[in-house]
């Protein structure tokens, strides 16, 4: 209930600037364009040649609801803001974490609650139970991802603590993390909680939790232009239908988040 109030109170407050009839300025009329990077399970990913996920189907939704076409623009993920910022496309849609740095150039709309999650394959043979026991290993990483920050800041830690810095393998993309990881190519992997869960829903049997969730009130948000308000009242008009009416939570179901990735 609380979230739900806070969720109503920020859309309040930014529909003061801006009504969601007013008309944003799209890069291509009736097309509502965002980046992505379909390389962040369940968000967005390839399959058959397409991109699916979590984010692929809730853009259709709300790009739907505001009276748009949804068009998916594939790009490398560290290649979403400045496209954003270049006006290539309308939206960043792409398991973006909404962090302090990126609100200083980019507003945002939140969808869902993440943390971070340690991944180890079954049977958890070197022990792992947290950041702080991850000192000596090889941990896989999203490349240019928070999760790659966070392994980085738990090396940093291990140093100071006079013991091995944390080998890191940075990736591209969350499937060829969970491959290394199978492939015993790393000790452990570090994704988000959302991810995590798909992974072990895909392949049960293959992976065990490393430990708890950690840095796990961290929000999902689509990035949007700072001048752009028209464009976020829509969408937040959008998002709160979609939490009144169910579709919202079915996406979660559909997708296999787990229900504290709810950001309402």
């Amino acid at each position: 209930m609380l979230k739900h109030i806070i969720a109503i109170t920020a859309v309040t407050a930014s529909l003061a600037g801006a009504r969601a009839d007013d008309e944003p300025k799209l890069v291509e009329a009736g097309k509502l364009t965002w980046g992505s990077s379909p390389t962040f399970v369940p968000f967005e990913f390839m399959r058959d040649g397409k991109p699916v996920g979590f984010d692929v189907d809730l853009m259709e939704e709300l790009a739907k609801r505001s009276g748009f076409v949804s068009t998916i623009m594939p790009m490398e993920f560290k290649g979403v803001l400045p496209a954003l910022l270049g006006n290539r496309i309308d939206a960043g849609v792409s398991g973006l974490y909404v962090t302090a740095e990126r609100q200083q150039v980019a507003d945002f709309v939140p969808y869902a609650i993440v943390g971070n999650q340690i991944l180890v394959l079954k049977g958890n043979s070197k022990k792992v139970d947290g950041p702080k026991t991850l000192c000596g290993l090889k941990v896989g990483v999203p490349v240019s991802t928070a999760f790659e920050v966070a392994v980085k800041k738990a090396s940093d830690e291990c140093k100071a603590a006079g013991k091995s810095e944390v080998e890191i393998l940075s990736l591209p993309g969350s499937n060829n993390v969970a491959l290394a990881l199978q492939q015993g190519r790393v000790d452990a992997a570090v994704n988000s909680t959302a991810t995590s869960a798909a992974m072990m829903s895909e392949s049960p049997g293959t992976y065990e939790l490393g430990g708890i969730p950690f840095d796990a009130n961290t929000k999902v948000g689509i990035a949007l232009r700072r001048d752009e308000m028209a464009l976020k009242a829509k969408l937040e008009t959008a998002i709160q239908a979609m939490v009144k009416d169910g579709a919202y939570a079915a996406l979660l179901k559909k997708w296999n988040l787990p229900e504290q990735s709810s950001a309402y």
